[in-house]
């Protein structure tokens, strides 16, 4: 219902390596969750439905995380039929998986014998993963052009703790520029706008704390889920075989330094008057998305009930929590300037010169619109074109 409904927009901060590692995670639980069941149908009445419940509640999960993050990809579709091929890949995989579901009820499978039983659930998992494979194609023309991860020579595992590593580097440099700002002489500003001037400084610093602890959450949990996953293969291995996943993961840290670096920038540019301060705005909401795309290329290979998990989720809020905190200040900032702007009495206008400036707001208000939704159209055209690029 959600995939077809125009109210909803599925998941707007889904990047094609997200979803590409969705379809993965989905595919395997699907592989997963036939063995499961063809394991109790081999050992007959007495067998126990413990697995068969838990493979099939991560199966159904992740077939809707598919369609919730392949709805949101379709904002990067340059023309509504790839738009609808892709809406229209994500449904068939949803339906076959419903059929898989329902040719596995009870009543349906009576009178068949356990070979049978087992023929119909290989036969139910070939056509669900058939369909992801359709997807996944589909999926693949709005990813990067890059085969940096499936070709490269040396090791992935050390590519990947390398770009987390940056990230932490990027956050610690962060840390220090801010501290640097913090110290600057301050006598060229009224008491206001010192206070301003700290406000702002003391919110971006608990953003670049909250996230350095992020980071460090970030790598216990990858370092969990490459020790669960790879079993006797290497860190590598692991990360090759589940190539998707991984350059989500490389692609969401490299999002994560880029951010905090924009950030302090422009900060440092807010508090010298480069920058404004809505530009400081759409930096902090940069950095929660990106740190939001961290956590979840994590959530995707995470083991059930994992503790690093959990304490990676908490971080992420954190950060989210910092950013709004951020934004507050800024906000702040921003009705106190327009509050100096708003200097004009309209009760002293006469009738007709009331008229004439409604008139120029309403003309304005329009103009600004226009310009608005221009600006949209430009920056969803530019947010396609950055991730084929990136």
């Amino acid at each position: 219902y959600e995939l077809d409904s125009s109210m909803q927009a599925g998941n707007q901060n889904a990047t094609p390596s997200y979803v590409l590692s969705q379809i993965e995670k989905a595919s395997a639980s699907a592989t997963e969750f036939a063995t499961a069941f063809n394991n109790f149908i081999a050992d007959g009445p007495n067998s126990s439905h413990a697995e068969i419940i838990r493979t099939i509640n991560v199966f159904a999960s992740s077939i809707a995380d598919v369609l919730s993050n392949t709805k949101g990809l379709t904002r990067l579709a340059t023309d509504d039929k790839k738009a609808d091929q892709l809406t229209n890949g994500a449904r068939q995989s949803a339906l076959s998986t419903v059929k898989f579901f329902r040719g596995l009820q009870s009543f349906r499978l009576d009178g068949m014998d356990p070979i049978q039983k087992t023929d119909v659930v290989i036969n139910s998992n070939n056509e669900v993963q058939m369909n992801l494979q359709k997807l996944n194609k589909l999926a693949d023309t709005f990813a990067p052009h890059s085969d940096k991860i499936t070709n490269n020579k040396g090791d992935l595992g050390d590519l990947v703790d390398s770009e987390l590593n940056k990230a932490a580097d990027a956050i610690s440099a962060a840390a220090a520029r801010l501290a640097k700002l913090k110290s600057k002489p301050k006598d060229q500003y009224s008491t206001y706008k010192l206070e301003i001037h700290d406000s702002i400084l003391d919110a971006a610093i608990a953003v670049t704390n909250a996230i350095a602890r992020l980071i460090k959450a970030a790598t216990v949990t990858q370092q969990e889920i490459v020790q669960a996953g790879r079993g006797s293969s290497s860190k590598t291995a692991f990360y090759k075989k589940n190539n998707r996943w991984t350059e989500g993961l490389i692609s969401a840290a490299k999002a994560v330094a880029s951010s905090t670096n924009t950030l302090i920038e422009t900060a440092d540019g807010v508090l010298s008057g480069r920058n404004s301060p809505e530009q400081l705005i759409v930096a902090s909401n940069n950095v929660a998305a990106s740190t939001a795309q961290l956590v979840a290329a994590s959530r995707v290979k995470a083991g059930f009930m994992s503790k690093s998990q959990e304490s990676l989720e908490e971080a992420s809020k954190a950060v989210g929590a910092a950013c709004r905190a951020l934004v507050r200040q800024v906000q702040s900032m921003i009705k106190d300037r327009d509050q100096e702007d708003e200097g004009e009495d309209y009760a002293k206008l006469g009738a007709h010169e009331f008229k004439v400036r409604e008139m120029e707001q309403q003309v304005e208000i329009l103009q600004l619109e226009n310009n608005l939704a221009a600006a949209r159209k430009r920056l969803g055209e530019m947010r396609k074109i950055s991730y084929l690029e990136e």
